[in-house]
This record gives structure tokens, sequence and C-alpha cells, in this order.
């Protein structure tokens, strides 16, 4: 009765390929998320060089340089379109099949017998797509000097996605404008998302902007530490341990070492003890969404706060850390 069914379901249980088409922005470009479960970020590629220039078997994030073959870079959104057009294109195929074998069904009834039998097939619900949707306010565009290949991230980007080359010399002062940039706009950012949404919505925006912002910060000046370093003549003669850069006394003690000058050396006290916080808040805020224990209090001296509590990330604070890596990513380029 349902052959014609049972030969589509066993097509489909050898494998069929899936045509579908995710969307790309305004200018080409294709939204992608690093599959690090540490990085997550996303970012855009145009479409064009991940296409021509980005190889199958590995893409890098732009971010944190995780290294992974290409199906892998879809985000959270494009994930599930791909999903509900894979199951527009399983009801499409179902409900042909059916419709093919309810026919053939009935063909075969006899007229004007005693019992009579028909057979209907009521189509199930097929879901709309909807195109998944990027945000592209404060977002920097980038070219890498090797490969060409352009992508871009709301905020800094350091690794291109085809080669790999670490960018973060050339993109650490427009990474410090854009969190600049994102400050100056919360007034209108809130505006806009109370207008179309409501307060706790444009609260929970601000909030993620600034969590975010802090971040961004942190992570451009350990990579343009650490390219930085990488440049010097004698940055051979050092062994360098994955994420170093990440730990403030770690590498404000490899730069003494190489240079003779250490990150004190060019900050004040005062500077130096606010860096060593927000260091410790941007650990918190990649590892335990911000909630505070013990342990960061210990490391960071920082009594505003008891285990268990929320960090709160103000403007003010954001404004402090981005004069403060600038200041002393000037003195290290020297």
């Amino acid at each position: 009765m349902f052959d014609k069914l049972l030969h589509e379901l066993q097509k489909l249980e050898r494998g069929v390929k899936v045509p579908i088409q995710l969307p790309l922005d305004e200018k080409g470009y294709m939204d992608r998320q690093c599959p690090s479960e540490e990085c997550q970020t996303e970012f855009k590629v145009l479409y064009e060089d991940w296409r021509d220039r980005v190889r199958d078997e590995a893409v890098f994030c732009p971010i944190c340089r995780f290294e992974s073959p290409s199906t892998e870079w879809n985000t959270d959104s494009q994930q599930e379109h791909i999903q509900r057009a894979s199951m527009a294109y399983l009801n499409k195929v179902v409900n042909q099949a059916m419709r093919e074998d309810a026919r053939a069904f009935n063909t075969r009834q006899r007229r004007g017998s005693l019992i009579s039998m028909s057979m209907s097939v009521k189509p199930s619900y097929s879901p709309i797509l909807i195109s998944p949707q990027a945000a592209d306010a404060l977002r920097q565009q980038f070219v890498c000097e090797y490969c060409h290949c352009q992508y871009s991230s709301v905020g800094a980007a350091f690794f291109c996605p085809a080669c790999g080359h670490n960018s973060a010399q050339s993109t650490f002062a427009a990474s410090i404008q854009t969190v600049r940039t994102t400050v100056i706009n919360l007034p209108s950012i809130r505006a806009t998302v109370e207008a179309t949404a409501d307060k706790d919505a444009a609260e929970n925006t601000i909030r993620q902007l600034l969590e975010n912002g802090l971040v961004k910060l942190v992570a451009s000046f350990q990579r343009f530490a650490e390219a930085t370093f990488q440049a010097l003549p004698n940055s051979s003669n050092f062994q360098v341990r994955k994420n170093l850069f990440q730990n403030l006394n770690e590498s404000t003690a490899l730069w003494r070492n190489a240079t003779g000058s250490g990150y004190e050396n060019f900050l004040t006290q005062a500077e130096m003890s606010d860096l060593h916080v927000f260091f410790q808040q941007r650990h918190l805020l990649a590892h335990r969404e911000g909630i505070v224990d013990q342990d960061y209090i210990t490391k960071s001296g920082d009594r505003n706060y008891t285990a268990g509590q929320k960090l709160v990330v103000k403007d003010q604070a954001i404004v402090r850390l981005a004069a403060i890596v600038e200041k002393l990513a000037n003195e290290l380029s020297k």
C-alpha cells in the first residue's frame, strides 16, 4: 500500500543532499561562528572568499585561532535554518510519496462494490524559513595582508579565517576605537531597544555590550602584546607557553626578561592595579558568565563583591581600560 513512501524513505536512509542556501548580508558577507566551546564568537566572511580562499579542511577563528573544517562554522541561527529547511524537504518528499500511494490505492478500488474505500492525504505543516539576522552595528571590516581574504567582526579580530595570519598589530587601534564608539552610542542603543522591545531588553543589551567591550579590550591587548613580542629580535630565546599573555604577571615578567622593561615601567601603580582587576574580570566573564567566586576575589583583590554575586561592568570602566591598554601598547611598540 505504501510502496512509494517506503521507496523514498529507503533513499533518505541511504543519504541525500538537500540544497540549502544560507542568506548573505547586503554586502555579500556570510555569518560564521567559532565552534570552540570557549569562544563561540560570531564573525563574517565575504562569501566569494569563503568559497574561493578558505580551505575545506581548515578554517581559523579570527578571535581565538581555533582550527576546524569548513563544515563546522554555522551559527546557531543558521543551524536552525538548516534544520528547518531539511524538515521542509522531508515533508515535501513524504507528502508527495503518500499522495502517489493514495492515488494508486484509489485506482485499484472496484466501483459499485459493497464496501468502498478511499485514501486521502492531508499534507503536514511545512515550516516557514526565516533568514538568520546578523547585527551589523559597530562592525569592523578586515582584509588579510597575506592572502587578502575579507572578513568582519563586531570588535577585535586577530586571525585570518583563511590562512590564520595574526593581524593583531594592524587591528588593535581599530578595536580600541570600536569599543569607544560603542560606549558613546550606548544612549541611542538603549533608546532604540526600548522602542522596539522594552526596558528590560534594553538593559540586557547594554549589559552585554559593556561586558563584551571589556572582554574584547583585554583580548585585543593580549593578542597585540603577543604579536609585538614575537617581532622582537630575541623572542626566539624565550619559551612562550600557550595563552601566556592572558596572565598579566607572567607576560610582564616575560617582557622584562626580554627587554629590561615590564608593564610597570610604563604604567602608574594605580593603572597597573586596575589592569590587574580588568584581566581577572575578563577571565570571570569568559569562563563563569560573570559570576564572582572566591578565586576572583583572592586574585584581583576586589572587595566590592562577595562570592555568588554577578559582576557589573560600567561604561566608565570600559573608558578607563581602553586608555590603559592603549597607553601600554604605544609604549611596547617603541
